[in-house]
């Protein structure tokens, strides 16, 4: 039966994503990315994974050179974008997936080892959820939706 194989063995391979929201305990929903954020998160059999989350139509640079934006175009750019990578391991009995970040777009992240609640509705739909972040006081529950690519 499906459901009883280890997160390990089901999580591998690469997943898109369908929805990243927060939810407050007044059950408000926001969307940090908006509701038609892009996204991937690749989870490899050697135990690495690499999560790039975006703003779709994110204005492009005038110069060509990958390094070439000015200012101001490298803070829009990175606004709406969320990326990070490392090694990632599973705790079967708490149901969670450690993502511990080599590599990070937001620099406080790089070394940290973030935990996620795993849930599976089927073998191609995942939900990845934290415990409630305190944001100006509101607690919200982050949660991101991914289905099997291909």
């Amino acid at each position: 039966m499906t459901d009883r194989k280890p997160i390990r063995e089901r999580i591998v391979g690469t997943w898109e994503l369908v929805e990243y929201s927060m939810t407050s305990a007044g059950r408000a929903v926001r969307y940090p990315l908006g509701r038609d954020a892009r996204g991937l998160i690749i989870y490899t059999p050697e135990g690495f994974m690499s999560a790039q989350l975006m703003i779709p139509g994110r204005p492009e640079f005038r110069s060509s050179n990958v390094h070439g934006g000015n200012p101001a175009e490298l803070s829009v750019a990175a606004h709406g974008y969320l990326a990070y990578s490392g090694p990632f391991h599973v705790d079967e009995e708490s149901q969670t997936v450690h993502h511990v970040m080599t590599v990070s777009l937001f620099p406080n992240w790089v070394g940290d080892d973030r935990q996620r609640i795993v849930r599976f509705e089927s073998d191609d739909a995942m939900t990845l959820s934290t415990p409630p972040l305190n944001v100006s006081g509101t607690s919200w529950w982050p949660s991101v939706i991914w289905r099997r690519a291909g």
